[in-house]
């Protein structure tokens, strides 16, 4: 039984996949907002992860009137919110183990 998405996707499918153009794919590859596997656009592989992630700052790009740049800065500082939810409620739950509460 074939499944509807494979688990990596080439440029052109990623493209197609994220209604980008290939052009705006390379711009957020050489920003560091995507790190496809491969050396070339031609070899690059992008995982669901990374599509995701595309899609996620092709909003953000078009919503705000951001560009690629600005993009990658939003995106780097969302993940960092999120470590830092993350770690926050990790304290939290040692403290109330520490507390009995």
């Amino acid at each position: 039984m074939q499944t509807e998405y494979s688990a990596s996707l080439h440029l052109h499918d990623a493209c197609h996949a994220v209604g980008m153009p290939a052009t705006e794919f390379i711009e957020i590859v050489s920003l560091g907002i995507l790190a496809p596997a491969g050396d070339t656009p031609e070899t690059w592989v992008f995982d669901l992860q990374m599509i995701s992630t595309a899609r996620r700052a092709l909003r953000l790009q078009r919503d705000l009137h951001l560009e690629w740049e600005a993009v990658a800065l939003v995106l780097e500082l969302l993940v960092e919110r999120d470590r830092l939810r993350d770690e926050n409620a990790q304290l939290q739950r040692q403290l109330q183990r520490l507390t009995g509460g």
